[in-house]
């Protein structure tokens, strides 16, 4: 008999993660150092035993991230595996739908993960909610405008709180970002034992008039038997056009120690106009997929779209707090949610997940065939917006 429940044991998952991941045996120390870091700074672990044998475990990480036009909790979910010997025996799926109550009960909105295999997650309800464009180039192939420059670009290990701040109030306006404290900051820029090829990670902030306009998070990495340093931009935020040609002037200078620039930036974003070649490397990559933890949560939620009431017969297996009749009503760009008697849609939890993302639409899904419209429906359509995570977990 599965037993689902918090785990405190430590040894015991990473036992569990070492031939569920293939750690190989030089990189299981490191592997713990990380494990032991992060449940230290907050993430919580939970797990599915059968008697006291751990057989499938995950790490949940609470963020606060944008949805739309507002804030909301997010539990991220991570290092999800099983033993070898209990998988297809049901221990997953328990585990997976007993993290949709532990999140529920946190106040989690949705729940988001980066997924090994997004048909497997299909299955209990998540959906695609993110994709983003790396670009890889020279420093040289970078060709700036000509003009005077104001700004000021420093090289800081961790960001002050100036520039956290700066980054936090661009988060709650643009695209799918998480709010940041110093936490959450150490976490993406720590390197641990097992980030053998990385050097150094930091910001580099860009100021005008004693005020943080811009900053580039990055990654400096090099293999130990090849001197062919890549510098990737794992952040790439500006208040404006000024700030943003004094950041890529920084990384242009970068071209006497640098031989790659990588850019992990969302697919809105064009620079070929500061470009003189074409990249060695441009392409899209499918990353995070999202799920609604609760849609009686989802009350309240601020979006940038017309006023529109539809209802929608939602099935969610998983969830069974959200299968039944929900109406969706926009009014003044402010998102209301209530049971309803009759439907003019009929979905997945998944499919509707991703649409209220903005990642797609209710029109793409039923060309698809993942909606199923029903006979009153009209036509009424959410809005799709940018979505882009910049963090991992």
């Amino acid at each position: 008999m599965f037993e689902y429940r918090t785990v405190e044991v430590l040894e015991e998952v990473a036992e569990l993660a070492k031939s569920a991941f293939v750690i190989r045996r030089p990189d299981q120390p490191a592997a713990v150092e990380w494990l032991e870091w992060s449940v230290k700074h907050g993430q919580r672990l939970y797990g599915v035993y059968d008697g006291t044998r751990l057989v499938a475990v995950y790490m949940l990480y609470g963020f606060r991230m944008r949805l739309r036009d507002s804030v909301v909790p997010m539990g991220g979910i991570g290092l999800l595996c099983s033993r070898l010997d209990a998988r297809g025996k049901g221990a997953v799926r328990l585990m997976l739908e007993r993290s949709l109550e532990t999140m529920r009960e946190a106040g989690h909105v949705v729940s988001v993960l980066n997924p090994f295999d997004e048909s497997f997650y299909r299955k209990y309800g998540w959906e695609m909610f993110e994709q983003y464009q790396r670009v890889e180039l020279p420093p040289a192939a970078l060709e700036i405008p000509e003009g005077p420059s104001v700004e000021e670009v420093v090289d800081l290990p961790f960001p002050d709180d100036a520039s956290m701040a700066f980054y936090n109030e661009y988060a709650r306006d643009r695209y799918t970002l998480i709010q940041r404290s110093a936490r959450e900051w150490e976490q993406r820029l720590r390197i641990f034992s097992r980030n053998s090829n990385t050097a150094a990670r930091g910001v580099a902030r860009v100021s005008r008039d004693g005020g943080v306009v811009g900053l580039i998070g990055y990654d400096l990495s090099g293999k130990a038997d090849d001197w062919h340093p890549t510098f990737t931009v794992t952040l790439f935020v500006h208040e404006d056009e000024p700030a943003k040609r004094a950041m890529l002037r920084y990384l242009k200078a970068l071209s006497h120690q640098v031989k790659t620039i990588r850019f992990e930036l969302p697919v809105d974003v064009d620079l070929w106009p500061y470009l003189s070649d074409r990249p060695g490397k441009r392409e899209i990559r499918d990353q995070f997929m999202i799920r609604v933890v609760s849609i009686d949560a989802l009350d309240g939620l601020e979006v940038d779209a017309g006023d529109l009431s539809i209802a929608v017969e939602v099935a969610d297996a998983r969830a069974p707090w959200n299968a039944g009749v929900w109406r969706f009503t926009v009014e003044q760009g402010v998102l209301h949610v209530e049971p309803a008697d009759r439907a003019d849609l009929r979905c997945g939890i998944g499919p509707l997940s991703s649409v209220l993302s903005g990642f797609t639409d209710v029109s793409e899904m039923i060309a698809a065939g993942r909606i199923e419209p029903l006979p009153s429906y009209a036509g009424q359509d959410l809005p799709r917006a940018t979505t882009f995570l910049a963090d991992y977990f």
